[in-house]
């Protein structure tokens, strides 16, 4: 039978070959075997395609033979080692059930151009793994320290469970759902009933049905052998918890449930990690009925029940996948995920800006958005619209508030087909309650109508405009705060931007052949830029960052304005300082008003420019 390894051997460089042998002969005495079709047998689903055996002689006297194992992408894709005399499984922590080595990170970096160096590098650092594995010194604390890699190898229950938990201790009672395929845990049953039904619309009240679980927080993760197999290993994690660990399992075991799920949660090396694991009575069922035999329905007390349950229960263990907010903003470790969580904002005009401005506000963390536009989508929309061409005729606010709900079902969402004047009028609560206005309209005439309110109401949240110029060259981003001038000090009475980047001869906006239907011409990738200066900008207010009126720009490539028949403006000149090229992001503090700021001047540098419209 012809052996594959060995073909890929003979079709390799030799030169390179014989290089790595050598080296590797250091570390046995002798030129180590090539390994055959046979050898690579025994890693399943792995992409080995051929390599070597070497005979090492290890600190304990006793040899042992270690694998480098090449994938057809080699050198590109770097060299395994795995121990071929490896100890049964989950004996030693960084070592696979088939003897791979757990050496290198999923960033690692390496010099495809020097392959040598790196397996020998590789050689040494797996000799030198299984030494200290040998000595035993970092056995337990390497299985604590990455908890969560050896009880994933463990499992033995397909279902996942998402978690909501504040993951910290102490011990308590928490709330469960289970689904087909999956289960959810959360603190309260209300947070967790509401994160069903953003997350799956249109679930019924009867299958929101949740149960009683409890958290186990352990001073220590469990080591392999402390994983629990059956009902009395359970009851032994259980009273590592402490009296407040066996008092919440007891709460739990004591309801009339198909299952007593359990997450147990402990500290490692990264963070906190948490794991799954369920009770089920024998033959996959708890049988409640029988556990309450001789008491009344629902009152047996909770360790007679747990006592009847755990003897004769099949237990499973689990992966648990944790869903929520500080850990899908960060991972846990975004310092800003708490403020931004408790805030909330208002984005009015759902377009080209503001439907990715609000997507990127969600995924910055945000924990209450309003979204706000009268306009149905069309098909033009879809190229620069978060929302595709299924959501055509439909209200753009409503239908992406929606689609973002269930994308982001820790978070509270909510569509308005409202204009900002209708919302003025009749909706103030929506104002009043947020921390932070987005003006994504495009309206002159709606922008002048938030400012009005916006210093009626005393400039207690700030607000900010984005908008684009013609063909997407150029973009801006206003935050009106509680102090320095209001939008009247760079806008027209129509409500046109009196400040422009970019100037062209002829009329940039295109109409339609339809009576007053015009549009500006420019694409998502143009866009692009503008939309991240204005959600960079509502962020920084969110986090407290800004508070005097500010005004941020951004200024696209000058091959994009000449194409389009334009020019940069003398104002635009000056902000550029000679980098004439464009491609930046430009800054410039927002002019004063006589209406708010009566004792402030005007910045000496902005007076010299001729902006349209006659103002200077």
């Amino acid at each position: 039978m012809h052996d594959q390894a060995a073909q890929f051997m003979d079709n390799y460089d030799q030169g390179l070959l014989a290089d790595i042998e050598a080296r590797l002969a250091i570390k046995c005495g002798s030129v180590p075997a090539r390994l055959s079709d046979v050898d690579l047998s025994g890693y399943i689903d792995r992409p080995f395609v051929a390599g070597w055996r070497v005979p090492v002689v290890f600190q304990d006297n006793t040899t042992r033979r270690i694998d480098v194992l090449l994938t057809p992408w080699f050198p590109s894709v770097a060299a395994r080692t795995a121990m071929v005399d490896h100890p049964g499984r989950l004996t030693w922590p960084h070592v696979e059930s088939d003897g791979v080595l757990c050496l290198l990170s999923n960033s690692h970096d390496l010099d495809i151009d020097d392959p040598i160096n790196v397996i020998d590098n590789l050689m040494a650092r797996s000799c030198d793994l299984v030494d200290k594995l040998i000595d035993g010194a970092i056995v337990g604390r390497d299985f604590k320290q990455e908890f969560l890699t050896y009880w994933n190898y463990d499992l033995n229950d397909p279902r996942r469970f998402l978690s909501l938990l504040e993951p910290r201790g102490p011990s308590r009672e928490i709330f469960v759902w289970h689904g087909t395929t999956m289960s959810v845990v959360a603190e309260t049953e209300k947070a967790l009933k509401t994160w069903l039904r953003h997350r799956f619309e249109g679930i019924s009240e009867r299958q929101l049905a949740c149960e009683t679980a409890c958290l186990l927080w352990l001073d220590s993760p469990p080591v392999p052998s402390e994983y629990p197999q059956n009902g009395s290993g359970l009851l032994e994690l259980v009273t590592r918890a402490g009296p407040a660990g066996l008092q919440a399992f007891q709460a739990a075991g004591s309801h009339n449930h198909s299952s007593v799920s359990v997450i147990v949660g402990a500290e490692g090396r990264g963070g906190p990690g948490l794991m799954a694991v369920r009770a089920l009575g024998a033959n996959g069922h708890e049988g409640s009925q029988s556990r309450e035999r001789g008491f009344r329905k629902g009152k047996i007390p909770s360790d007679i029940a747990l006592n009847r349950l755990l003897p004769t229960s099949i237990i499973l263990r689990s992966k648990v996948l944790r869903a929520d907010a500080p850990w899908v903003h960060g991972r846990g470790h975004d310092r800003r995920s708490a403020q931004l969580a408790a805030a909330s904002a208002v984005v009015f005009g759902c377009g080209s800006v503001g439907s990715t401005v609000a997507v990127m506000l969600l995924r910055a963390g945000i924990g209450s958005l309003t979204l706000v536009d009268s306009d149905d989508l069309e098909w033009a929309n879809v190229s620069r619209h978060e929302l595709g061409g299924a959501a055509v005729g439909m209200k753009k606010s409503v239908e992406l508030a929606r689609r973002l709900q269930k994308d982001f079902p820790h978070a509270a969402i909510t569509g308005s087909d409202l204009t900002v004047q209708s919302v003025i009028a009749t909706e103030p609560d929506w104002f009043t309650a947020a921390d932070l206005i987005v003006s994504a309209t495009g309206s002159g005439q709606a922008d002048r109508a938030l400012n009005q309110w916006h210093k009626t109401t005393g400039r207690a949240m700030p607000i900010v405009y984005g908008w684009a110029e013609p063909y997407g060259v150029a973009g801006h981003a206003v935050a009106i705060g509680s102090k320095g001038g209001c939008l009247e000090a760079g806008v027209t009475k129509v409500g046109l931007s009196t400040f422009e980047l970019t100037h062209f001869e002829e009329r940039a906006a295109v109409e339609e052949p339809a009576c007053g239907m015009h549009y500006a011409p420019y694409g998502a990738v143009e866009l692009a830029f503008i939309n991240n200066i204005v959600a960079e900008l509502a962020v920084d207010c969110l986090l407290g960052r800004i508070v005097r009126s500010t005004h941020r720009m951004w200024a696209g490539r000058q091959a994009i304005l000449s194409e389009n028949g334009g020019k940069w403006t003398d104002a635009a000149l000056v902000l550029l300082d000679g980098q004439i090229d464009g491609g930046r992001l430009l800054n410039r503090p927002w002019q004063a008003c006589q209406c708010c700021s009566p004792d402030m001047t005007v910045e000496p540098i902005f007076e010299k420019f001729s902006l349209p419209g006659g103002t200077t």
